[in-house]
């Protein structure tokens, strides 16, 4: 299968598509400025609800949650005998290292861990945990048993380690040197961490194209990105990267960014001419499948085959979008159980290749199929939305920051492919704000000039080569 991870860095966000023989499979949104899942801080603990949970800051707007089901790092927590359990051990204004678990949204903060790890395409080093635990895909009994006393004779005292499935493929040289570089940089992250006034970032995690390079790309697959700099960082993790320096939009060019609107709609039609709504609430997202215009004589058989085909669609659908958490799938009504038990199959099958962990439960009474899946990142509706202004929060509207943007990429798109030279954008105050941080004050747009700045448009100008 040929590979191909699309990188565009130009503006605030860094976004990377992968294409799959040609197929859109995954779109990844970060905003440069923002702390990533992975991300290791010293944080001050600003708030504590007793035997519940804390909020620690982290040096931005929201301060993150901590959790009192975190326990594993026993000096932060006591436990209560007459409760039987554990409550933290904190003190408003402390000093306490976390690590980001997950992003947070417009209505939360981030959550954080006590439990810190450090992930390498081999191993995940655990700093305050002492276990060994394998990849459930490493089956072979012998590499097992290799990787354990392997573990017990390399690791430090306190210690833990996890070892990832691409073990399988790698040298006992490469595990080696793999663990020496990350117990080298654990140790330093905790030395530091004695003489760092909190908050601050200690430690900067990969970003998720960096993850996607590491955990799906071949050797033989390739990397394309837009500038220079996210050039030089990628060629230290991989080999086969390609800097693209074409007038076009880089995601224009890959037929990606008009990819990305799906995001925004709910209705999915389905080849066989049913069609999929996708409802994404605040607790879960629900899909119902119809049938549509898919209309045969056969009516068990046209049912079992538009729910297969749906089930296709939404796997897709789930990596796509990156949808996490409880998923309803309302498929439709079908009274032959083998049908049910085939498609339960079908669908673990289906989610074995997505990154996150999936687990897909039976097909209740009312013929809705219940999934869930881990959540570390917002999904990609929420990274490119905001709640509505207008309407007090009861619809979403896309983000004034990706709005510019996409403006931005738009204008280039329109100087590269066409006689103009001129573009005057009109926008609300919002989208003109970010437009004036974006090109004036950061000059990411050596070519685009401001000739003129009012309160309802700019007049951007293309420089006379």
């Amino acid at each position: 299968m040929n590979k191909i991870l699309v990188i565009d860095t130009l503006f605030n966000y860094e976004r990377a598509g992968l294409l799959e023989d040609n197929e859109l499979k995954e779109v990844t949104i970060e905003e440069k400025n923002s702390f990533k899942v992975g991300d290791i801080f010293i944080a001050k603990v600003k708030n504590i609800v007793p035997k519940k949970f804390a909020f620690v800051d982290l040096g931005y707007d929201k301060n993150a949650f901590l959790g009192i089901t975190d326990k594993k790092q026993k000096d932060l927590y006591i436990f209560n005998e007459k409760t039987n359990k554990y409550t933290l051990n904190l003190k408003e204004g402390q000093d306490i290292l976390v690590q980001v678990d997950k992003q947070g949204t417009n209505l939360k903060g981030a959550s954080v861990t006590t439990n810190l790890t450090l992930t390498g395409k081999y191993i995940v080093l655990l700093l305050n945990e002492k276990s060994i635990a394998i990849s459930k895909k490493i089956d072979n009994k012998d590499k097992r048993e290799f990787l354990k006393q392997f573990a017990n004779e390399n690791l430090p005292k306190d210690y833990g380690i996890i070892f990832r499935t691409n073990c399988l493929e790698a040298s006992e040289k490469e595990i080696q040197g793999e663990v020496l570089c990350l117990i080298d940089k654990g140790k330093n992250l905790l030395e530091k961490a004695n003489y760092i006034k909190a908050p601050k970032r200690l430690f900067c995690a990969k970003t998720e194209a960096e993850k996607i390079i590491i955990d799906i790309l071949d050797k033989n697959d390739k990397v394309i990105t837009n500038t220079k700099e996210s050039y030089d960082n990628l060629k230290k993790i991989f080999n086969n990267v390609e800097f693209y320096n074409d007038k076009l939009p880089i995601f224009e060019a890959y037929s990606i960014e008009n990819k990305i609107e799906k995001a925004f709609n709910n209705k999915v039609w389905l080849k066989s001419g049913g069609f999929l709504i996708i409802d994404i609430v605040e607790a879960m997202t629900i899909i119902d499948v119809n049938t549509g215009k898919n209309i045969t004589k056969s009516f068990d058989d046209m049912i079992f085959k538009t729910n297969k085909e749906a089930l296709e669609q939404i796997a897709k659908e789930i990596r796509f979008r990156n949808i996490s958490g409880i998923i309803l799938i309302d498929l439709i009504d079908m009274k032959n159980e083998e049908h049910k038990k085939q498609l339960e199959l079908y669908m673990k099958q289906l989610c074995k290749n997505d990154r996150m962990p999936i687990n897909v439960y039976s097909i209740n009474e009312l013929g809705i199929m219940y999934i869930t899946r881990k959540k570390s990142l917002c999904s990609l509706y929420e990274m490119v939305s905001s709640t509505c202004f207008m309407c007090n929060g009861s619809g979403r509207i896309k983000s004034d920051e990706y709005v510019a943007n996409t403006i931005l990429n738009q204008i280039i798109s329109i100087f590269s492919n066409t006689i103009y030279n001129k573009v005057i954008v009109y926008a609300n105050k919002r989208v003109l704000k970010y437009l004036d941080i974006i090109v004036i004050k950061d000059k990411k747009i050596e070519y685009i000039e401001i000739e003129t700045s009012k309160v309802d448009y700019f007049k951007i100008d293309k420089f006379k080569e």
